[in-house]
Parts: structure tokens; C-alpha cells; sequence
């Protein structure tokens, strides 16, 4: 069986870096209002503009601050964006994984809703989408957090495959190793195919999202799966996606 790989240790969590100024020391109430009226000033402005493209100048405004009151709660620009990249690569691993308003369970339908709602976050966020991904060679902090991300989802289709294995499904295949190229495609699909580039239509997320699923469902078995045996493998698509 292959050996699941740490992602490595992760840096302060997000209650710690949320009531910290630039270097460490703790913030008032007044300081954590401002702190924050910076963060949601940079996800607006991160959204719109790439990162390369946006100056701190323009987080401020948007903030209503003046430029020196930034450098009291951020050393560098990198810095404010890795906690907004690391809020989006949150969004993508939470993504609904079943549609809430369907009852009754079908687990390669509700692959595909997985699918479409992760598409549909990348999507939603492409411009920093494309800005965490331009920046991952230069910056360990946010290639970290992306990693992070990534082995999370590999773990979780890990523990589904291994779910669906206990109910005489797909015993043929190695968990980790299929969870790591199933995640893989998914991920490739959403950032080569769907944050289109220049002169590029976008592309189709409903269509996308059902080609992936069906890849998913056929690499473990599910659409062999006879329909009276679909109910008795509910349970272990809970975790799917």
C-alpha cells in the first residue's frame, strides 16, 4: 500500500495570524477592526487584479486607509495575499460535496454535483486562482498551503475509496495511488480548462463536471454497480470529492 505523504507542518492558524500586527505583537479591538477591513479590501482587490498587477496603494484605498497604516498589520503585499489565497484554497476543499436539496442519495450523481460545485469555486475565484498558481514556484508559504489543500482532498477520496472497498467495491485498486490521479485530473481540469485564457472561450462546467464524475465513477466501480446495490453504497460516498 503507498505510504500517504504530510503535507508538513502548517504555519499559525488563521485565529492566531488574524490577531497579530506585523511582528507579532497583538492587536487591540480598534487594530483587529482595521486588520480586517484590510483583508476584505485585499479579497476584493485580489479578485479583480493579479497579484504581480496590484499595488499595496490599492488595497489601502479600497480600505480606506492610509499606506502607512498597512505596514502595521502586513510586512509585504505577499503577505496579506497568502491569508486571501489561503481562504479560497479553504472554499475549494469545502466545496458541497452533496446536493442539499435532493434527499435521496445516488452516489455517482453526487459525485458530479462535488465535481461542479469545486469547478464552480475555481471558477468563481479565477483571478486568484491564477494568482496562487504564479506564485507557488517563489513563495513556500502559499505553495505549502496549496499542498496542504491538495493532500487534504487525496485523503478524503482516500478514505471513500477505502469506505467503498468494505461494501465488495473496486478491492482491485490502491486507494491512495487512484485518489492521488483522480484529485490530480480534477485539479488540472478546473485550472487548464476552465480559467480560460486570452482569446479562449470558457469552457462548459456542467459539462466539465459530468465528464469527471463519470471518469470517477467508472475508475471505482460504481457504474458496475447494480442498482439494488447502489443504496447499500450511500454511506461510503459521503465522503466523495
Amino acid at each position: 500500500m503507498a505510504t500517504q505523504v504530510d503535507p508538513g507542518p502548517s504555519g499559525p492558524s488563521d485565529e492566531i495570524r488574524a490577531g497579530q500586527a506585523a511582528g507579532g505583537r497583538l492587536l487591540t479591538a480598534r487594530g483587529l477592526r482595521t486588520r480586517a477591513t484590510l483583508v476584505g479590501a485585499a479579497k476584493l482587490v485580489f479578485a479583480e487584479t493579479p497579484f504581480a498587477d496590484t499595488r499595496i496603494a490599492d488595497i489601502t484605498a479600497r480600505a480606506g486607509v492610509a499606506n502607512g497604516t498597512f505596514y502595521t498589520y502586513f510586512d509585504s503585499k505577499e503577505a496579506i495575499f497568502r491569508e486571501v489565497a489561503a481562504d479560497v484554497l479553504d472554499t475549494m476543499l469545502r466545496a458541497p460535496r452533496r446536493d442539499p436539496q435532493v434527499g435521496e442519495r445516488d452516489p455517482i450523481r453526487d459525485i458530479e454535483h462535488a465535481s461542479r460545485a469545486y469547478f464552480q469555486v475555481v471558477v468563481d475565484n479565477a483571478v486568484v486562482a491564477r494568482s496562487i498558481e504564479q506564485l507557488v514556484p517563489a513563495d513556500l508559504a502559499v505553495a505549502t498551503e496549496r499542498r496542504s489543500t491538495v493532500v487534504g482532498a487525496i485523503k478524503r477520496a482516500d478514505r471513500w475509496i477505502r469506505a467503498l472497498q468494505a461494501h465488495g467495491i473496486c478491492d482491485d485498486i490502491d486507494p491512495w495511488t487512484t485518489a492521488i490521479a483522480l484529485q490530480t485530473m480534477t485539479i488540472r481540469v478546473a485550472y487548464d480548462h476552465l480559467l480560460p485564457h486570452a482569446g479562449e472561450a470558457e469552457a462548459d462546467v456542467d459539462a466539465m463536471a459530468q465528464t469527471v464524475s463519470r471518469i470517477w465513477a467508472r475508475t471505482v466501480g460504481l457504474e458496475k454497480v447494480a442498482t439494488a446495490a447502489t443504496t447499500a453504497t450511500t454511506a461510503a460516498t459521503t465522503e466523495a470529492m
